[in-house]
């Protein structure tokens, strides 16, 4: 038998074995795209991000940090600045100095109801185009102090491998008055 005819099927034994062998080793690194999702934070951020870096990224987009305070053992800083539609300001939260909570409160006072209604149904939308839809955590409507105030609160939650948004429409209405805000909270759990 001449030489090339069984060195042939010879390599193709070991491209076979090669593969074979090969395939558990790929799939054993290859991410699970379902296991594998996170709800990330906004604006290209991390969880974990550093407060120190933080606070240079901020200074970079000329962002105001206008108030740093505690709020249930994590440091909180109220930022104005950020550019984006109805944006009124953002809170970062760090605990350990490492980020582990946005929160995006949009506000305008050109919004009536429907507006602030349209952009709710807006990010819940797009929020469920990418998680699925969301679990309904709050909805009531009641009278609040005296009663001649009422108070609209509305919430959806949505969970991701220790990772969550949850979506807000808190309303409040006299008859002269109105103060009316959607946020939308980033955590990292």
């Amino acid at each position: 038998m001449p030489r090339n005819t069984v060195f042939k099927p010879r390599r193709v034994l070991v491209a076979l074995l090669i593969l074979i062998a090969g395939r558990p080793a790929i799939a054993q690194f290859a991410p699970d795209t379902q296991a594998a999702q996170q709800i990330n934070p906004p604006f290209g951020l991390e969880w974990g991000e550093s407060a120190d870096r933080m606070e240079k990224l901020l200074k970079g987009a000329k962002a105001d940090i206008v108030d740093r305070h505690d709020v249930a053992g994590r440091e909180a800083w109220t930022v104005e600045g950020l550019i984006q539609q109805g944006l009124r300001r953002t809170v970062f939260y760090f605990r350990e100095g490492q980020l582990v909570e946005v929160e995006l409160q949009y506000q305008s006072p050109d919004w009536d109801v429907a507006k602030y209604d349209d952009f709710m149904a807006q990010v819940r939308r797009r929020i469920e185009q990418k998680f699925g839809a969301g679990q309904l955590i709050a909805r009531t409507r009641e009278p609040a102090g005296s009663g001649d105030i009422m108070q609209t609160l509305v919430g959806y939650k949505w969970n991701e491998n220790n990772t969550a948004i949850q979506l807000f429409y808190f309303s409040a209405e006299s008859s002269t008055q109105s103060y009316r805000t959607v946020s939308v909270h980033y955590k990292w759990m």
